[in-house]
């Protein structure tokens, strides 16, 4: 854990937290602290800190703070995720992705190869997938979760749904698909800095002729990722990368 990241629950009193979980556990045994030791945490939601260690005893931690700093924005740009639902252990992959490189939003859609038994898995319980977010936030040094949110029909969200999202963010977004079909690279696509990017994923097996089809008539832009068939976790990983690296390029023009 780069941070260790609590909650209002944790917080004892007005400048002491107590942990007595896998978080107690880490400092323990991976960070191995002692007493009067220094420890980076995250409030949920909030800002970051230095706290010391106060107690170690064999089942908590005590930890004293004197308040939270703002938590530092990793990018100038809002980027949210469409991603056709992936079954349950890539899901972890992208929610822990997603939370540890700033994503905004998750959408979680139906799609054409996507397997319907996928919906009725328990990780799409916010109680089940939170710990997922929070190993994201801890890896990444960030405290503020993606919002995820699941669809079960592909047009409805993308004709009823998607409109009013982008409304409501009271900006036009730079819509991206990544498509292995296309030789066109993200640079010749996103040729100056935006404020809010939506990105749409596909399934392993690919979005279908009619939902890419579909996707280009609303106003989402093709690039190419490489010439590699990746893995959803994997191709998340790379969109991100590439705008990250094309905002950087541009700022430096």
């Amino acid at each position: 854990m780069n941070l260790i990241i609590v909650t209002e629950k944790d917080i004892i009193d007005s400048g002491q937290i107590r942990l007595n979980d896998n978080r107690a556990e880490h400092i323990r045994t991976i960070l191995k602290s002692s007493v009067g030791d220094p420890i980076e945490i995250g409030l949920l939601n909030g800002g970051i800190c230095t706290a010391k260690v106060e107690i170690i005893a064999e089942d908590e931690i005590i930890l004293s703070f004197e308040g939270f700093s703002p938590s530092p924005s990793i990018s100038e740009t809002d980027i949210d995720i469409i991603c056709a639902l992936p079954r349950p252990q890539t899901l972890k992959k992208v929610l822990l992705t997603s939370a540890m490189m700033g994503v905004r939003n998750l959408y979680l859609i139906r799609a054409n190869r996507v397997e319907k038994s996928y919906f009725h898995s328990p990780l799409l319980e916010k109680s089940n997938y939170n710990r997922f977010l929070r190993e994201g936030l801890s890896q990444g040094r960030l405290t503020r979760p993606t919002v995820v949110n699941t669809y079960k029909r592909f047009k409805p969200f993308f004709e009823d749904t998607l409109p009013d999202i982008e409304k409501n963010c009271g900006r036009k977004a730079l819509k991206l698909l990544p498509d292995q079909e296309t030789s066109v690279h993200l640079s010749a696509v996103y040729k100056k800095l935006h404020k809010n990017i939506i990105i749409a994923i596909g399934p392993e097996g690919g979005w279908v002729p009619f939902e890419i089809e579909l996707m280009k008539n609303l106003g989402f832009k093709s690039f190419s990722l490489g010439n590699w068939t990746l893995r959803v976790e994997n191709a998340l990983t790379a969109v991100m990368a590439q705008i990250e690296l094309c905002s950087s390029l541009l700022k430096n023009k």
